[in-house]
């Protein structure tokens, strides 16, 4: 089983044609979808086929109970906690920019994570957000221990921008080291952030994976040469919402079944490719 602890929200996706006029009414396009990377993990591998469990909170609201009961549809094993209010992220994409509002809300305010959740679990996903802000962080530290102590195999997702405001870079790369994971997976421009050459490897992971869009995927074992794996063009893309979530459903996938870092890449591709196809993080035909 996979068990994905972090973020859930709710996404609103705005795309802009014209640039908005202080004062002035701009009309948009607007959806609202699913947000949080470790739901997003948890809902795109359940839909793949994937025993998934996922652990979080979200507010005591409307849309807190929507939000779990779309993972519940899903097959997700929803082990959701409701209390506060529920956050939002407002993604704005218009002029060739994206850019990103975010109220995590409740998401960040998980106190304890019991035992029984890692039970089945052979698998762990973490974003590094889940590392940066308590109460969830003490929660997710004291939980490591118990992850160390069942050898469940640990992939992380690299820190965004705001993650490394917060967090810093010196305490990443520490992260990194102390919790020894089994596949970091980060975009280039996470990467450059950490002051590391193009491929270089993180100390303390097994194997660095590095994204770049269109470009190949960098592979980098911390024994061994990097392999760069080539991107498949993809006719229509509809909407980049949950890509690299999509990507990391697909590896650990792939890679829970035993394949290779470079032929989990491959498997995580299809995944990817299969989202940006869809409106919101989901790789099903809407």
């Amino acid at each position: 089983m996979l068990l994905c602890v972090g973020d859930l929200h709710e996404e609103i996706l705005v795309r802009v044609s014209d640039t908005p006029v202080r004062g002035a009414e701009t009309p948009v396009r607007s959806a609202r979808v699913r947000g949080g990377s470790a739901a997003n993990v948890a809902g795109i591998s359940a839909e793949q086929g994937a025993d998934v469990r996922f652990v979080g909170q979200v507010g005591d609201d409307t849309i807190g109970r929507t939000l779990a009961g779309d993972l519940t549809a899903r097959g997700v094993d929803a082990k959701v906690h409701h209390a506060g209010g529920t956050g939002v992220a407002i993604t704005m994409v218009g002029g060739g920019t994206r850019s990103r509002l975010i109220d995590r809300g409740a998401s960040r305010r998980l106190h304890a994570i019991h035992p029984a959740m890692l039970e089945g679990v052979s698998t762990l996903y973490l974003a590094t957000s889940a590392f940066t802000e308590d109460p969830l962080a003490a929660a997710v530290e004291h939980m490591m221990g118990e992850v160390r102590d069942r050898q469940i195999a640990f992939i992380l997702g690299g820190p965004t921008t705001a993650d490394l405001t917060s967090f810093g870079v010196d305490a990443f790369l520490e992260l990194v080291k102390t919790t020894r994971p089994d596949t970091v997976i980060l975009h280039a421009a996470e990467h450059q952030a950490l002051g590391l050459p193009p491929r270089q490897p993180l100390v303390g992971a097994d194997n660095t994976v590095i994204t770049a869009g269109r470009r190949p995927t960098v592979v980098i074992p911390h024994r061994g040469d990097a392999v760069s794996v080539e991107v498949r063009p993809v006719d229509r893309v509809r909407d980049l919402t949950g890509a690299g979530d999509g990507f990391i459903a697909g590896y650990i996938a792939s890679r829970s079944t035993g394949a290779d870092p470079a032929s989990a890449t491959n498997a995580a591709h299809r995944v990817a490719a299969k989202v940006i196809t869809n409106l919101g993080p989901t790789s099903l035909a809407g």
